[in-house]
């Protein structure tokens, strides 16, 4: 099988062309050649792997949670993210790349005090029964379907890809494997702390400092492989940092609104610097012969 018939779904171009080329120059002896033990991938989560929008997948996840402890409680109304809940706040909540720090933070309390366990199976059960909004997909069929293929050639080449999110590590975990191929132990991202006792593991309202974004993912990464990656792929501009640390950058860009959706608000300053510094920016319009499978 040649490189070509690995990424079927994109299409012929400049960005698939540069891909294959990076790939292949690290792969085949020559100056270039890059052991196999060296070869990391990252990519970012949301935007880049899976859709977005209107919302993140994991903000529908807990959104539930927090209307229902927002009733429960009437004094978290006065505070977020509950507050922008309980006002149908949707400035607020459109804005939700810009909370990040709030959105951890709601995640952590959400589910504080329950056992890693217990948390894995209110994962699942959400993925087993929620939809998109608009897509008509059920969550775990609304990854990019060209991305996967991606993710299958770095593997075929001897890559080891990681999923880098500043969504929660231990929300993607669970379905990881069955949307990506990619196994758990290999999902970086945002994280409650955890406490040992009585035999089992559980979840505590605090958040892992730093979160999985910004400068967060480059030093995330180096503590879990010991290694800058030597391909990463992000969409928006907690990416960035990332990316700059990267021998091949892709950025996704979002301008199908026929398939998909069309924005570039969270993503003016890395559109900027995939510009400036030639990283292969990949337009979902015309790069993917299809976003989702049929």
């Amino acid at each position: 099988m040649n490189d070509k018939d690995l990424l079927p779904s994109w299409s012929d171009g400049a960005s698939k062309t540069a891909i294959l080329e990076f790939v292949t120059s690290v792969t085949v002896p020559g100056a270039s050649f890059v052991p196999p033990a060296e070869r990391v991938a990252t990519f970012d989560n949301d935007g880049t792997l899976w859709c977005e929008k209107p919302q993140y997948v994991q903000a529908d996840f807990v959104f539930r949670r927090w209307r229902a402890m927002a009733e429960a409680d009437p004094a978290k109304a006065s505070e977020q993210p509950y507050k922008a809940l309980a006002e149908n706040g949707r400035a607020w909540l459109a804005s939700l790349p810009g909370h990040v720090p709030d959105l951890v933070k709601g995640l952590s309390e959400a589910y504080e005090g329950i056992t890693v366990g217990a948390f894995e199976q209110a994962v699942r059960q959400f993925f087993a029964t929620a939809t998109h909004p608009t897509l008509g997909l059920a969550y775990t069929k609304a990854g990019y379907r060209p991305m996967r293929e991606l993710l299958a050639f770095l593997e075929a080449r001897d890559f080891t890809a990681y999923i880098c999110s500043g969504g929660g590590r231990d929300f993607i975990r669970p379905v990881s494997e069955q949307i990506y191929g990619i196994p758990r132990e290999r999902v970086i991202g945002s994280a409650t702390t955890l406490e040992y006792r009585d035999d089992d593991i559980y979840r505590t309202k605090d958040a892992e400092q730093p979160i999985d974004d910004g400068a967060g993912k480059p030093e995330h990464i180096w503590m879990r492989t010991g290694r800058k990656p030597l391909l990463a792929a992000g969409n928006a501009d907690g990416d960035v940092p990332m990316l700059k640390t990267t021998r091949f950058a892709i950025l996704i860009h979002h301008d199908d609104a026929d398939r998909e959706f069309a924005y570039d608000t969270g993503s003016e300053k890395a559109l900027a610097e995939a510009k400036e510094r030639g990283w292969t920016i990949v337009s979902m319009q015309n790069d993917f012969k299809v976003v989702f499978d049929p």
